[in-house]
Order: structure tokens, then sequence, then C-alpha cells
């Protein structure tokens, strides 16, 4: 064997063994809270493969009930997002996301709401999300959010 096979046969070796010992890193996104500036409200925010739990206060798992469960699987990658408005119209907040289809709603309609609202020709808008109790984010972007809004992600 050659000094050149040797070093690439070391490197694959090294190559090979740093790899398998790596631990399989959980996104960061998967779990957040989001809460608007002053901390008054929290939400959880809970992804596991194409299902997004949106649940009021703070969680380390999925709750039994008090909880909106979405398919994400029509949500582009790129465009995957949320606004929320705190405290208007009579609810405790209420949260839009393009694309997310309702799978399950436990939450209290009165208290909190979903919703997306298109635009004139059946595109996502954010009219309604834009007042200054309100703020958006890409979850799965390193960005942070806009408006009244702070994320803080969850590593389990």
């Amino acid at each position: 064997m050659t000094i050149k096979e040797k070093y690439f046969s070391l490197v694959l070796f090294t190559v090979i063994l740093v790899s398998c010992g790596q631990e399989k890193r959980q996104e960061e996104w998967h779990h957040i809270e989001i809460s608007p500036l002053d901390g008054s409200q929290v939400v959880t925010v809970i992804t596991k493969g194409e299902k997004r739990y949106i649940m009021n206060g703070k969680h380390k798992d999925i709750s039994d009930d008090n909880y909106l469960l979405l398919d994400l699987s029509k949500v582009d990658r790129l465009g995957d997002g949320f606004s929320v408005c705190w405290g208007e119209n009579g609810y405790k907040w209420k949260i839009a996301s393009a694309y997310a289809r309702v799978v399950e709603n436990k939450l209290d309609p009165t208290k909190y709401l979903y919703s997306q609202p298109l635009g004139d020709y059946g595109q996502p808008t954010s009219e309604g999300y834009t007042g200054k109790s309100c703020g958006g984010i890409l979850i799965r972007e390193k960005r942070g959010p806009n408006g009244d809004l702070k994320v803080k992600y969850i590593v389990d």
C-alpha cells in the first residue's frame, strides 16, 4: 500500500468513525415557545413530522386536550411560518398559518382563534395580523421573529 493509499484509508476511516458517532440532532424549531415581548402569555408549538401542535401555555410534550393540530403536508418548508396577535377582538391570541390544514381544534374558540386569511386571488395574506400587538416568524429560518413576538427554542 502506498503512502497516498494509507493516508486516504485513514481519512476515510476517520470520517466514518466521526459520522457514526454523531447523535441525531433535533432541529431547534421542533419545539418552541412564543410570547409577546412583555412575556404576559406563552404559546407552545411542537412539530412532529408533518403535524404541528399549538397549545396555550408552557408544555414539555403534547397535551391530551387544549391544542390545535395542523397538517403541514402542503406547507412549503421555505414559507413555513405563522403570524400571531395578542389580545385582539376579545381573543387571548389569534394565529394564522398559510397552507396548514386544521386536523383537530381542541382550543376554546371563545379565547383562541386560528385562521388562514386569504387575499382577493386566494393567496395567503397577513391582513389582520400586522397591528401593534402582532408578530410573525418563519419558523425554520435562523432569523428572529418580527413585531410583538419573541421565541424561545426548547431542546429536549
